[in-house]
């Protein structure tokens, strides 16, 4: 009977351990299947999608303010009003002085693009005649060597510096969007606290609504205070950027803070492409390429010293984000909503991150967006105490 029972143990073991790799492979399977349905949803919904999750960022960066100001008695739609009011002014603002310098800066691109290629034409003229001197001498050095004479060839491409104003793909007319995404976003900050008190209602325990709320109102405060910081931290970049090339002497310095402080918005790929547009602008322009090459130089070091000095110490260690992350996130909201997502991605990003840091069965992937590991046991210790 024991040696029954034994086998028997055995076999049920077996099949429940069958079982159990079956349904991990289901569940894999589903996991792969949502995911790709999930990325196929956010493609179909994106008329729909795109203005509602800019308005909830929107929303998010001013809610905290409302509600404080609301404390104080004046009413949720007032200020609600006059940040979407001062958000209208400043994107019209925004859309006004950029529309006709970057009108022009598309219209005199062949102008540029031939003196970018005559400057380029003359530079590698330099280096051939260098090169020529240099093989002349080796050949007075080497005339009883019968060694050959390497042939040096530079190939005979012309610059690709091409900036193609690239689509986003999104057919709804860009005014509508715009217009509705601060619909939504005014109904989304002036409706105060109407969404957190149904998520109280519908939670079935006390404990679970304290923990809802907590987790509410952290991802809003901590959100809200990227977005802002952020954007004042481009804005002082831009205007550093406008002014230093000012007195660099390079057209529409203006135009180059206003770019600067909407690439920034992007991490590295927006850096990368604001110094590479102002170089081959600069490179067409001015006569010295020496003096030319300061312009992309100066861009680039305001910007080293805005990331790695003026971001860490106004925005702190905490919403510090994963490189690979960021670089994962611009790549997958690129390919889904063009230029909208790319801009979106590290704000979705954020969100994700303080949601995952404050549920304990998601802190691992909490983790993996985070700059750090001992930045997030820090963190983690600290909200234990």
């Amino acid at each position: 009977m024991t040696t029954i029972s034994a086998k028997l143990q055995a076999e049920i073991s077996e099949v429940l351990a069958d079982r159990t790799n079956q349904l991990k492979s289901v569940k894999r399977l589903l996991v792969g299947i949502f995911v790709i349905l999930f990325a196929y949803g956010l493609d179909f919904g994106r008329e729909f999608l795109l203005p509602v999750t800019l308005a909830f960022f929107i929303a998010l960066a001013f809610r905290p303010t409302v509600r404080r100001l609301s404390r104080r008695g004046i009413p949720a739609w007032f200020t609600s009003s006059a940040f979407i009011g001062i958000v209208i002014f400043a994107v019209a603002g925004f859309i006004y002085a950029v529309s006709g310098p970057v009108a022009a800066l598309i219209a005199d691109a062949p102008f540029y693009l031939k003196a970018f290629s005559g400057k380029i034409r003359d530079l590698r003229a330099s280096i051939d005649s260098v090169i020529n001197l240099t093989e002349r001498i080796q050949d007075a050095a080497d005339i009883a060597a019968a060694a050959p004479v390497k042939e040096v060839v530079v190939a005979d491409n012309s610059p690709l510096m091409a900036f193609l104003a690239q689509g986003t793909g999104y057919s709804a007319d860009i005014v509508t969007t715009i217009v509705l995404t601060l619909v939504i976003a005014a109904f989304m900050t002036a409706s105060g606290d109407l969404f957190y008190e149904k998520i109280v209602r519908v939670l079935p325990t006390l404990t679970d609504k304290k923990r809802a709320l907590r987790i509410v109102y952290d991802v809003e405060r901590e959100v809200s205070a990227y977005l802002l910081t952020v954007t004042v931290i481009n804005a002082g970049l831009g205007i550093v950027i406008a002014v230093a090339f000012y007195f660099l002497g390079m057209p529409m310095a203006y135009l180059w803070g206003l770019l600067a402080f909407l690439f920034n918005f992007i991490p590295y790929v927006g850096a990368v492409l604001g110094v590479a547009l102002s170089g081959f602008i600069a490179v067409a322009v001015f006569d010295s390429l020496t003096y030319a090459l300061l312009i992309p130089f100066a861009y680039s070091l305001i910007n080293g010293l805005e990331n790695q000095f003026v971001t860490p110490v106004f925005l702190g260690r905490r919403l510090q984000m994963n490189a690979v992350a960021i670089l994962l996130a611009l790549t997958f909201w690129t390919w889904e909503w063009g230029i909208a997502g790319t801009m979106l991605a590290v704000p979705i990003l954020v969100t994700i991150k303080v949601f995952c840091g404050q549920i304990e069965g998601l802190h691992g992937i909490g983790e993996f967006l985070s700059e750090g590991q001992a930045q997030i046991r820090e963190n983690g210790d600290s909200e234990a105490a």
